[in-house]
């Protein structure tokens, strides 16, 4: 019987043997290699889920929109898998809980009731997917170390993502887009970096996410060498968030800080008086030229925003009750029917958006959903006595906040990549809510 077991044993180790040395014959070395780290990952999380989770998060900004999507994918299916063989709860039944479910429940509804349901489907994959991806973190991180290994991943790979732009930009390996900028309005303004995202917009809406983790984690760290390290990466993603020139993420960032500030140390908000009236003085005329024009309606943005807008309205009006269809191409299509001689993709603004595409009962669970969120987010975390939970909650709604405020010139719910960082913010809140109570210390 023994001897029969080894036996056993021993024979999957020589077909994989088989089976790669064929591969290897036939194939070239790219893809051999390719196929064996493949073979590899697929083990280690089949092994250990938190090792996908850890490495989704760091790489979906450099990966292509699919890859992303049936890696995270994959996750979900493992994770279903052995949720079925183990008696766990994916739901806490909590009112935040509820409100993601009913959120789920209207964008297929909306999906199903559009005027284009093939391409709802687009969009209503990636919130799908993004949102399965949500509930693995969520179930999968039970411990305040595991939650900042995850965090300190993101920030790392936001960190290399913002020195790929600073290469852009030193290397001059920018295209820029006319429709960029007003040369009327910004005539210094030669180069907005775009690191791997290929939209300045898209970029500062990503990064004014996760900086705000990256300085909870030097608002929290005693360490030298840690706040060190935190204290830099916060200054390279400030900095590409400025050489983004996104006046729309200049914004939504100093409202994030400002949100942060309010729910860490309200004494610093007085700070901002100085520093508001020292950065008339002292800011290059670029950045401060380019912060005017934020008000100038002259700007080429700043009107084809407003007109926008209003066609955006016509629709609502039109549709008002459960909208177009979820997704931006219903959206596209119906503005096209408005007016054919200014094409565009989505309304550049978050709120009109969900209402045109869902209607005013979709704008109401959207928005019930967030303030849900900020809520019992406030209520159990930010109030709670544990200082890492309370530290790092407040920049994970800090750069809610943000996104959120750069969300009136943006659709931020748009582009694959910045709607799953967008969820996984949201699963980092919930895995705190759930690890709120264990005592654990982080160094």
């Amino acid at each position: 019987m023994v001897e029969h077991l080894k036996r056993k044993e021993m024979i999957f180790p020589i077909v994989l043997g088989v089976i790669f040395s064929l591969l290897y014959s036939r194939l070239s070395l790219e893809y051999f290699a390719l196929i064996l780290f493949g073979f590899i990952g697929i083990v280690l999380v089949l092994y250990d889920i938190r090792i996908g989770i850890f490495v989704g998060a760091f790489i979906f900004p450099f990966m292509p929109d699919m890859f992303n999507l049936l890696f995270m994918i994959f996750l979900v299916g493992v994770y279903v898998f052995k949720i079925l063989f183990n008696k766990s709860n994916p739901l806490t039944k909590q009112n935040i809980d509820i409100s993601i479910i009913l959120y789920i429940i209207f964008i297929l509804i909306s999906t199903i009731t559009s005027i284009d349901p093939t391409g709802s489907f687009r969009d209503l994959s990636i919130h799908f997917t993004s949102i399965g991806f949500l509930f693995v973190i969520v179930n999968s991180i039970h411990t305040k170390r595991d939650f900042n290994k995850l965090v300190v991943f993101l920030v790392i790979s936001a960190t290399l993502v913002a020195m790929y732009g600073f290469y852009q930009y030193t290397n001059g390996a920018i295209e820029m887009e006319d429709k960029w900028v007003d040369d009327t309005t910004n005539p210094d303004v030669q180069t907005r970096i775009y690191s791997v995202f290929g939209n300045p917009n898209i970029f500062a809406e990503y990064l004014i996410m996760i900086i705000p983790i990256s300085l909870s984690l030097f608002w929290f760290s005693t360490k030298f060498h840690k706040k060190a390290i935190f204290l830099i990466t916060s200054l390279i993603l400030t900095l590409a968030l400025i050489l983004t020139m996104s006046r729309g993420g200049w914004v939504g960032f100093a409202f994030g800080i400002f949100v942060f500030l309010l729910l860490i140390e309200k004494r610093l908000l007085l700070l901002g008086i100085p520093v508001a009236i020292g950065g008339v003085f002292f800011l290059p005329p670029t950045i401060l030229n380019r912060l005017m024009s934020i008000v100038n309606l002259a700007d080429s943005s700043n009107s084809y925003r407003i007109r926008l807008w209003s066609i955006t309205l016509d629709i609502i009006r039109d549709n008002w009750l459960v909208g177009v269809g979820f997704g931006h191409l219903p959206f596209k299509q119906t503005f096209e029917t408005y007016i054919r001689t200014m094409p565009t993709y989505h309304s550049h603004n978050t709120y009109l958006e969900t209402m045109a595409e869902m209607g005013i009962l979709g704008f109401i669970v959207f928005v019930v959903f967030i303030f849900i969120l900020y809520k019992y987010s406030i209520k159990r975390l930010v109030k709670g006595n544990d200082r890492y939970i309370k530290i790092m909650s407040a920049g994970l709604l800090s750069g809610l906040a943000a996104v959120l405020a750069q969300g009136l010139v943006e659709n931020i719910l748009y582009i694959p990549r910045i709607i799953t960082t967008f969820w996984i913010l949201v699963a980092l809140i919930l895995s705190l809510m759930r690890i709120s109570d264990k005592p654990e210390e982080i160094g």
